[in-house]
């Protein structure tokens, strides 16, 4: 069976907000795990979330293997860049865009599937703490649509959808969880149907 690999990080994973011990919101929650419902008759969709994840090097074994071992039919759909901005002192957009720079010109050598980008929502500004996070995740999906468009790569831009997020700012609330599920369940499907 074709293979779908939802590639990211704890939005990806599934993590719950209100768990003070990094607990995971339930599979009828998880906008992944929708996916791999709505899609179980054409596709072996593999949920691919870790927390904490930023973009990889394209020295990873995990990465290369993951990336060059797709058959023709297979899609990885990869939303990463959120940690490289959050977990560090002094957020800035140019190293998850280098990163991710680097990461596309690698796929377009080596991935015989489909890869398609999503630029991931964006960290909220509820709070003063957290507003030169946001700007920076502004910034960053401006420029991470811009590579795809340089590498040709089918691209999303998540944050036009407005997620709801948890009461931290950064992680899916349930009514998100929802909402995202369903926003990229049909972009994906458009995507996948305009190749065959």
């Amino acid at each position: 069976m074709k293979k779908l690999i939802l590639f990211g990080d704890s939005n990806t994973y599934g993590y719950d907000p209100r768990d003070f011990f990094g607990g995971r919101y339930p599979e009828n929650v998880r906008w992944a795990t929708m996916i791999r419902h709505a899609l179980k008759n054409e596709y072996d969709v593999i949920e691919e979330g870790q927390n904490g994840r930023a973009l990889p090097s394209t020295t990873s074994s995990f990465f290369r293997n993951m990336i060059e071992d797709l058959n023709t039919d297979d899609v990885l759909a990869m939303m990463l860049g959120t940690n490289d901005i959050l977990l560090v002192n002094y957020p800035n957009a140019e190293a998850p865009v280098r990163q991710l720079d680097s990461i596309l010109a690698y796929v377009k050598e080596h991935c015989k599937g489909k890869f398609i980008l999503i630029a991931p929502p964006y960290i909220s500004d509820i709070y003063p703490d957290l507003k030169s996070y946001h700007d920076c995740c502004v910034e960053m999906n401006i420029r991470f649509m811009e590579l795809a468009k340089k590498y040709d790569i089918d691209a999303i831009d998540a944050a036009v959808w407005n997620i709801p997020m948890g009461s931290d700012g950064v992680h899916f609330s349930i009514e998100g969880h929802k909402i995202f599920g369903e926003k990229i369940l049909l972009s994906l499907s458009q995507m996948i149907k305009a190749e065959q």
